[in-house]
C-alpha cells in the first residue's frame, strides 16, 4: 500500500456554521431570557405593591425638602400659593389620600411637574409659566395624585432595582450588557404608558369633582407639539413612557363621553 500524503481538510475541527452567527443567537437568546426575566418580576411587583402599606412610605423615604424652590419674587409667591391651594381642593375629592402629601416649586425652566415618593410632588416654575388657567393646573396636579393612587413610584422603583441588579449581575459590559439593558427597557415601557393612561383618567376624576366640567384640563398637552414624520410618531408611541400628546387628548375626550362628564364649562384664569 502506497502512502500517499495530502493536505488537511478545511472543515476539520470547525463548526459548519458561522461562529459570529452563533454568538449573535446567544445574544439574543439571552436579552430575551432576561426580558422575560425582567417582566416577571415587575409582574410580581405589581402584585405585592398594594400590599406596602402607605403610612410605610413616609418612614422609607426622605421628604425632599432639598429640591423645594424657596419662592423669591411675587409671581414666585403667587406660584406657590396657587398650587398649595389647588392642592387641597382637588385632593378633598380623594377620600383615600394619604396624609403628608405636599406641593412646591422646583426651579427649572423646563415645562415639568414630578411625584416623589413619599407624597412630595414638585412643578417647575416653566410649568407655571405656561398654565394658564385653574383647570389645566388642577388636571397636571390630578395626573401626579393619579400616579399615588396607583402607587406606580413604588413599582417604578421596584422594576428600577429590578434592572440594576440584572445591570449589575451581567457586568454591563459591551454588547451584551447594552442589548440586555435596552431589552429590559423596552420591556417595562408598556407597565409606564399604562400608568400614565390610569394617572391621567384619576386626574381628570378630580376636575370634574372640582370644577363641574372638564373643559379646560387638557389645555397644556395640546399646546405640546405632536411628532410629525410617521417614523417619529412610531417611535414616540413604542419607546416612550408619556403617550402622545394628541393621542392622549383623544382618550381623555373619550373617557369623559364614557363616563358623561360635562364637556363644556368656564376655565377659570390663572392669575
Amino acid at each position: 500500500m502506497r502512502f500517499e500524503p495530502r493536505l488537511p481538510r478545511d472543515d476539520v475541527n470547525a463548526p459548519a456554521r458561522s461562529p459570529v452567527k452563533d454568538g449573535l443567537v446567544m445574544l439574543l437568546g439571552l436579552a430575551a431570557i432576561v426580558g422575560v426575566f425582567f417582566g416577571a418580576t415587575t409582574l410580581l411587583i405589581d402584585r405585592l405593591v398594594p400590599y406596602v402599606p402607605r403610612s410605610w412610605e413616609s418612614r422609607m423615604f426622605p421628604d425632599f425638602e432639598e429640591l423645594v424652590h424657596q419662592p423669591e419674587t411675587e409671581d414666585e409667591r403667587a406660584y406657590e400659593r396657587h398650587l398649595e391651594d389647588l392642592m387641597a381642593r382637588i385632593s378633598s375629592h380623594w377620600p383615600e389620600r394619604p396624609d403628608g402629601l405636599h406641593v412646591g416649586l422646583l426651579d427649572e425652566e423646563l415645562p415639568n411637574a414630578l411625584a416623589f415618593p413619599g407624597g412630595q410632588i414638585l412643578v417647575t416654575t416653566g410649568l407655571m409659566k405656561e398654565v394658564e388657567s385653574e383647570n389645566e393646573l388642577a388636571f397636571i396636579l390630578g395626573h401626579e395624585l393619579g400616579h399615588y393612587a396607583g402607587r406606580d413610584h413604588l413599582r417604578s422603583l421596584g422594576r428600577g432595582l429590578t434592572l440594576a441588579l440584572i445591570m449589575a449581575a451581567m457586568g454591563k459590559s459591551g454588547a451584551a450588557g447594552d442589548l440586555i439593558g435596552l431589552s429590559s427597557q423596552i420591556t417595562g415601557r408598556a407597565f409606564s404608558r399604562e400608568q400614565e393612561s390610569r394617572a391621567d383618567a384619576f386626574g381628570l376624576s378630580l376636575v370634574v369633582a372640582e370644577f363641574g366640567h372638564v373643559s379646560g384640563a387638557t389645555d397644556f398637552f395640546e399646546k405640546l407639539p405632536a411628532p410629525k414624520s410617521k417614523i417619529g410618531r412610531t417611535l414616540s408611541t413604542y419607546l416612550a413612557t408619556h403617550p402622545v400628546s394628541d393621542e392622549r387628548v383623544e382618550a381623555m375626550e373619550r373617557l369623559a363621553i364614557e363616563k358623561d362628564w360635562p364637556v363644556e364649562g368656564r376655565a377659570n384664569p390663572l392669575e
